[in-house]
């Protein structure tokens, strides 16, 4: 008898509970641009995303956020199966979509973890050419 209950005590002790794993967080997104910069959209954001990037999907929408014009997704491991992205910034072909100043940016980042986060923005025009802008 006192094997048995050796033997189940050991086993109520050995299992940990779920509960002790802290849960990694969602994807944090901070837009930063959403400029059309002749035929592209100049997009610029903050991305944190502590159980690194599996997916990144860019939806340009008109005003009202209805109808997509351009769908692209991100790929590349510049981006792709990070931690955290400080300067995302991609440039999204357009022309010939009828994407316009006032259309929604939608950028949704989806972790290793399948948890995803979208963040918009409304879209601009272009930047004046006397502003400073680095495109590297």
């Amino acid at each position: 008898m006192t094997v048995i209950l050796c033997t189940l005590s050991l086993g109520f002790t050995a299992c940990g509970s779920d509960d002790d794993d802290p849960q990694v967080p969602a994807p944090t997104i901070k837009l930063e641009e959403a400029n059309i910069e002749g035929d592209e959209l100049c997009v610029e954001a903050d991305i944190m995303a502590q159980g690194r990037t599996a997916q990144i999907l860019i939806n340009i929408c008109d005003a009202a956020g209805k109808t997509t014009k351009v769908s692209q997704p991100v790929s590349g491991s510049k981006y792709i199966g990070v931690l955290n992205i400080d300067g995302f910034h991609v440039h999204v072909p357009i022309a010939g979509k009828n994407v316009i100043a006032g259309d929604l940016l939608k950028l949704t980042v989806t972790d290793a973890n399948s948890l995803s986060t979208t963040a918009q923005m409304s879209i601009t025009e272009e930047e004046d050419e006397d502003e400073e802008h680095d495109h590297n």
